[in-house]
């Protein structure tokens, strides 16, 4: 599926990445689609990241590191910059301590592609289940979906999605109008992933749901977010965490009610009722 008339930008955010981060560029390396450029933004690392991101770049011009006077902006902040600062036809978000399986770039732009030549106004975002595996990629859950008790039919919604964040952001890739109606963005924003996917079922746009995983999910003692399996222990665990929970949801509330979402009484009808649903 090359097309030279296709511009495809894969943005990579790193800090203190160098653990892992020579795993995943190398499987971006090994992508069955080639004609991408991988673009990377470092939120001041103290280790060797730069080093290893120096040294793909002069061995790769496909890669890009992005240089700004923006320090420690944190996650979501350096991914909504990159995209701020990179000009494309179609957008992947990369995180610096999976592995992509080779045909994951290929099988998710033939997605999105095929629902953006109907029409390149419509925002449009595709991802995919993922396979979550330990730090030496050992596979412990043949679907990150099942075992977190996502269920795209239900949660591809945009009632729904104000609650539950169902587009995992490394597995995410998004058009340019899905990429123009998020660049504005709130100081507070929770995360990057679900910032865009609201903006674009806000906007009638779709999220193309692909139930085959296509990355290697990778789980470490430094996961700022992870995987979790969705069951009693998990909802025993909450219970005992239920103040902080319950302050957590009254700041997710609030950041709703800045961009005119639900209010307490269908944030917790919708929460209630998917809870519920979830691993039936």
């Amino acid at each position: 599926m090359e097309c030279v008339d296709m511009n495809v930008s894969i943005l990579l955010a790193t800090y203190n990445s160098n653990a892992f981060l020579r795993e995943q560029i190398d499987s971006l390396l090994e992508q069955s689609y080639r004609d991408w450029n991988l673009f990377i933004r470092d939120d001041g690392s103290t280790d060797d990241t730069i080093n290893i991101i120096e040294e793909y770049v002069a061995n790769d011009s496909r890669i890009s590191l992005i240089k700004d006077d923006f320090k420690n902006l944190g996650a979501a902040k350096s991914f909504m910059q990159l995209i701020r600062e990179v000009e494309s036809d179609f957008y992947f978000f990369c995180d610096h301590d999976d592995v992509w399986l080779k045909d994951k770039l290929k099988v998710s732009l033939e997605a999105l592609r095929n629902e953006n030549l109907k029409d390149e106004n419509i925002p449009l975002i595709v991802h995919s289940d993922l396979y979550v595996v330990n730090q030496d990629l050992e596979i412990v859950n043949n679907s990150f979906w099942k075992s977190s008790g996502i269920k795209p039919g239900i949660l591809n919604d945009k009632s729904f999605i104000q609650v539950f964040n169902f587009v995992t952001g490394c597995t995410m890739g998004f058009n340019r109008k899905a990429r123009d109606i998020s660049m504005d963005f709130p100081q507070d924003l929770p995360m990057h992933d679900w910032w865009i996917t609201i903006n674009v079922l806000n906007h009638n746009g779709r999220v193309i749901d692909i139930e085959e995983p296509l990355i290697y999910y990778r789980q470490h003692s430094r996961n700022e977010v992870g995987a979790r399996n969705v069951d009693l222990k998990y909802f025993f665990k909450k219970f005992l965490n239920l103040k902080i929970i319950l302050k957590d949801h009254s700041r997710h509330i609030q950041f709703l009610k800045s961009i005119n979402g639900h209010g307490y009484f269908k944030y917790y009808l919708i929460k209630i009722y998917y809870s519920l649903v979830r691993k039936v």
